[in-house]
This record gives C-alpha cells, structure tokens and sequence, in this order.
C-alpha cells in the first residue's frame, strides 16, 4: 500500500481482469473520467456501486488496468 500524491494504491488482483496493477482510492470519479477520457483509456466498467462504494475499471494505452474507487461516505 502507498501513498501518492492525493491517491492511495494498493496492488491486488480483480478476478475478471488478470492485468490489473492496482485500486486508486479517490474522492470524487468525476475528474477520474474526464482524465481517462483525455489519455485514451477504455472503461471497462462504467460507475457502479459495490459493497464499499462505486467504481470505475479502465484500461489504459499502455495495456495496465486499474479499478478507480470512490469509498461510501
């Protein structure tokens, strides 16, 4: 688990995606999307609720996939 900047990461695999590096914690999606947007990126799943809160799966160019959470308050 690592701090990095505003956003903290912590690897583990998601069953359904054998590439992906790692959850980002956020606080909001909304910048998330947009920056995903503007790099490239493929949603993989789109916002959606989890037990712990809603997600966003995305691959990015370079093939890496990340899960982008936004914990329940």
């Amino acid at each position: 688990m690592a701090l990095v900047g505003p956003f903290l990461l912590y690897s583990g695999p998601l069953e359904k995606y054998v590439s992906q590096n790692a959850t980002v914690i956020v606080e909001s999606l909304t910048p998330v999307l947009d920056v995903l947007g503007k790099a490239g990126a493929e949603i993989l799943e789109a916002p959606n609720e989890v037990p712990n809160g809603t997600r966003i799966v995305a691959r990015h160019p370079d093939g890496s996939v990340f899960e982008y959470m936004q914990p329940r308050a």
